[in-house]
């Protein structure tokens, strides 16, 4: 048993960074008299590489934290970060009857997730469907269920989200309208992706393979340079390139940057507010806070900053449990763990609709089905790995 003198361990922020650290940390403190709490607004961990498949109602996209922390020794505290006051070590919460509350801790963790990335575009904020919550995804299914849908479904931004997203929809539209092809005319609804990139760092490979496949159900790529939005109208957008595209619905997946909140504590900022942080994911002359995830601003081996995923997430919050760890049973900053981050693009699975993946893991690029196949394994496993057998079981039924 590891005596830690009872310290308070605070985790701000669910999701995969999040769940990583408080799981891999109550593994490692095992019997000891360390406090785990874990604070999220919402009362369960979504799965955000699966939003796109709420398009097709394939898989599931939730999983209560609940269920995740069950006979653990881990706190769920559902309620909103309101502030941080990092030099009282103080965390002030509301819950959800409103009610407002304070908690002090040891060392605090920061992983409030993202929110969609809006840039001061004339329009966008007023006409444009984000993508970045369950609630989004659901908004956008409501509307493709729609029979006398017509025109342009306009998709802005050319990363992995937008791709998927593309495929989802179209493979969704493109079965409606083999099952319909004999009895009513269907609807005459066309796909659009809109981006100066397609997959920006990803392997050449990878990219083609997704153009070809994203042509072959249909939609019209819009990728060069100057294909990015200037301004949002009622029903149409306006390119850098002089194009004018008419919408009947447009969706924006133009990348997300930190929680605003994040500015308030004080912390140093770096690009799309996330907080720079050391080699060991500590905030700077910050020994008792960790800040990872989409919240951390963390560079590669070429000075570009890395890029936000679930897979990213994860091993940071292996190694801020480790780091941890090692903070509370006697380690000094000698033995922590550094973070090396991988190449971009060395692991990754996208989903382009539900037959069609591009995919490396291990060395190995995959295309097509078993790439597919590969994402739906990834999934099963986390899903083994953070609440047991019988949710990947769930998932492995809808494959």
């Amino acid at each position: 048993m590891y005596k830690t003198n009872n310290k308070q361990i605070l985790i701000a922020g669910g999701g995969y960074a999040g769940i990583q650290v408080a799981l891999t940390l109550e593994h490692l403190l095992k019997g000891s008299d360390t406090e785990i709490s874990l604070i999220d607004k919402k009362p369960y961990h979504a799965l955000l590489p699966s939003l796109p498949e709420i398009i097709s109602k394939r898989g599931f996209s939730v999983i209560n934290y609940e269920d995740i922390i069950r006979d653990k020794n881990i706190k769920f505290i559902q309620s909103t970060i309101t502030n941080i006051d990092l030099n009282k070590k103080v965390v002030y919460i509301t819950d959800k009857e409103n009610n407002h509350y304070s908690i002090k801790y040891d060392i605090l963790v920061i992983s409030l997730g993202s929110q969609p990335f809006l840039p001061s575009i004339e329009g966008l904020k007023e006409y444009a469907l984000q993508f970045n919550s369950i609630q989004d995804a659901q908004k956008i299914a409501e509307r493709i269920k729609d029979t006398t849908l017509n025109g342009n479904i306009v998709i802005a931004g050319g990363g992995a989200t937008g791709v998927e997203l593309c495929g989802e929809i179209s493979s969704v539209l493109k079965t409606r309208q083999k099952r319909n092809s004999n009895k009513t005319k269907s609807s005459d609804v066309n796909i659009i992706l809109v981006s100066p990139h397609l997959l920006s760092g990803f392997p050449d490979s990878a990219i083609n393979w997704a153009k070809a496949y994203l042509r072959s159900l249909g939609v019209k790529l819009l990728v060069c340079p100057e294909c990015y939005v200037l301004q949002v109208r009622p029903g149409v957008i306006y390119l850098k390139n002089g194009n004018q595209i008419t919408y009947t619905m447009f969706i924006w997946t133009g990348g997300v940057s930190a929680h605003s909140l994040l500015r308030k504590t004080g912390l140093k900022i770096g690009e799309k507010g996330r907080v720079v942080v050391s080699k060991y994911l500590q905030a700077e002359a910050r020994q008792d806070v960790f800040v990872i995830g989409d919240a951390a601003l963390v560079f590669d081996d070429k000075g570009k900053a890395l890029p936000t995923s679930a897979y990213v997430a994860e091993q940071q919050g292996r190694i801020v449990a480790q780091n941890i760890f090692s903070l509370l049973t006697g380690g000094q900053e000698k033995k922590l763990r550094e973070y090396r981050p991988e190449q971009p693009g060395s692991t990754f699975a996208i989903s382009i609709g539900k037959d069609f993946a591009v995919s490396r893991a291990e060395g190995l690029d995959l295309f097509g089905y078993s790439a597919s196949a590969l994402k739906k394994l990834i999934k099963m496993k986390y899903l083994k790995d953070i609440a047991g057998s019988s949710l990947a079981a769930k998932e492995f039924y809808k494959f």
